[in-house]
Formats: structure tokens, C-alpha cells, sequence
């Protein structure tokens, strides 16, 4: 599910959360700036598992493995640069008078030689009074591949809409409602990513 996509689908799904096809327009500009100055941000030297949450972070500790592809699905795509965030366990970004999508909670990771990355998290909750599922946002880019959106849900979510299981039911491998596993105390999740 794309940006956009993500955010039509939260305000149809949301009777509380509409927005006008122009006020979605400037939350998309102001989101791309955001992003850019994340991108600022970005550590100059990435390795293929990081930190989103801090240690100490309150919340259920969680690890995200992932995984991307080229184009073909089959063959990894090393050397992809992964930007990461989520809300926090109270459902929030950070604190709203530092305006919007300012994202405390946030992460990077550079694919290995498989494609692989991991990121060391708490598992996010969802937007407080609003009927949108826990989720985690995912840019991917690397050489030769402009910036795209991606993102995961949790199979364990009663919030997440049967559209959406569908959807990723459709992608297959490539789906992004994933299955949790507990292990020790950890929460587990897989997902993979192809590039568009």
C-alpha cells in the first residue's frame, strides 16, 4: 500500500478523520517535506540492523526482519536504503506541538548482500480514537531505484480491514499484513519487499 493509498483508506475508513481531496494534497506536500528532513538526518553509516526505538522504550519489544527483492521478486536486492517509523505504544508519533509527522521513533538500514535487514523496535498501537490499524511505515531507495512507499500491519490486529487482508492474501510473499511470533518475551515479524 502506497502513501497515498494508505491515507485514502484511513480517512474512508475513519468517520471521525476526512479529509478534503485539497487538504490531502497539502498533508501530502507537508509529508514529503518531513521526509526530506528525515532524510537529512539519515546516520552516515548504515548497517543492515538498526534501532527504532530507543533501549529502554516502553512498549513490547518487537524485531522487524525484512527482506527486499528486485523487480523479479526472486533476486535480493542489496545496498537498499530502509527509513522506518511508527507511533509509539500510546498510539502517537511525538509530541504535537512539534507539528506534524515529526517522527520520534524512527530508524535506517542498508540491505546486505541477501537483501536483508533488521530493525530493533517496540510494537507500535494505533492512532488514539481513530479505527486505523497499528502499522509501520517504509521507504525504500537505493542506486538506480527511486524512493518508493511500503509498510506493514500486524495479522493479530483486530483493526486491520478485511481489504487489506485481502490485498497482502493477494500479494503473497509480498503482503504486508504479516504474522507475529512471540519468542522470549519478543515479538517477531517478516516481511518482504519488491521493488515497484
Amino acid at each position: 500500500m502506497n502513501r497515498r493509498t494508505f491515507l485514502i483508506t484511513a480517512s474512508a475508513a475513519s468517520a471521525v478523520f476526512v479529509l478534503r481531496p485539497q487538504e490531502l494534497a497539502a498533508q501530502d506536500v507537508e509529508y514529503l517535506q518531513a521526509l526530506e528532513r528525515a532524510q537529512r538526518d539519515r546516520p552516515s553509516v548504515l548497517t543492515s540492523r538498526a534501532r527504532i526505538a530507543p533501549v529502554g522504550e516502553p512498549g513490547t519489544p518487537m524485531v522487524i526482519h525484512g527482506r527486499v527483492f528486485k523487480r523479479d521478486g526472486r533476486t535480493p536486492a542489496p545496498g537498499m536504503c530502509i527509513f522506518a517509523y511508527h507511533t509509539d505504544r500510546t498510539g502517537i508519533y511525538a509530541d504535537p506541538s512539534k507539528g506534524p509527522h515529526v517522527w520520534r521513533l524512527r530508524g535506517w538500514a542498508l540491505t546486505d548482500s541477501d537483501g536483508r535487514f533488521e530493525f530493533d523496535t517496540i510494537r507500535p498501537a494505533p492512532y488514539p480514537r481513530r479505527a486505523t490499524a497499528a502499522h509501520v511505515h517504509v521507504t525504500i531507495e537505493g542506486p538506480g531505484v527511486p524512493r518508493f512507499s511500503a509498510g506493514l500491519q500486524f495479522a493479530d490486529d483486530n483493526l486491520v480491514t478485511a481489504a487489506d487482508r485481502e490485498e497482502s492474501a493477494r500479494q503473497g510473499t509480498f503482503g504486508a499484513v504479516v504474522p507475529v511470533q512471540l519468542r522470549d518475551g519478543v515479538q517477531h515479524v517478516a516481511v518482504n519487499y519488491r521493488i515497484e
